[in-house]
């Protein structure tokens, strides 16, 4: 018998899925996931990231992009049909109204901007270690954190 021996550290255990039209910190967010031990995907457009959604079905998807209501319920309720890992979403308004929305169409998670990248990725880490989401009823509590 042959017994392998890996080193568990090494081992991507998620794939993570950008959506942003932000280039600089996707370079940021990507050295940060990184460093974790995860596979890093980024697009820039609605219909490449539902494409890579449905792929690859990613661990979790984080949405950083400037989108109408309609575009934005549509990239999430795609998203939320891709895979079954969690949504995070960036909002740069701290509105109650837009963080309903994003909610409801399939956002786990809104977190309102500017905050500091690296917070984001231990939310981000916090999220996947709780491995799958599960279905939800919408509502107001936990719906807001601000970073």
């Amino acid at each position: 018998m042959v017994a392998w021996k890996t080193d568990l550290d090494t081992i991507p255990l998620h794939t993570v899925l950008i959506i942003s039209d932000q280039p600089k910190t996707v370079v940021v967010w990507d050295t940060l996931f990184n460093q974790r031990n995860c596979i890093v995907l980024s697009e820039s457009n609605v219909s490449d990231a539902l494409q890579s959604a449905r792929l690859v079905g990613p661990s979790l998807m984080l949405v950083d992009m400037q989108l109408s209501k309609t575009e934005r319920t549509h990239l999430l309720s795609g998203l939320r049909a891709a895979s079954r890992g969690p949504i995070l979403m960036l909002v740069s308004a701290d509105t109650v109204q837009e963080v309903v929305e994003a909610n409801q169409a399939g956002a786990d998670e809104c977190l309102v901007k500017p905050g500091n990248p690296a917070v984001l990725v231990i939310k981000a880490m916090a999220w996947l270690g709780h491995g799958q989401r599960s279905e939800r009823s919408f509502g107001m509590a936990g719906v807001n954190v601000t970073i």
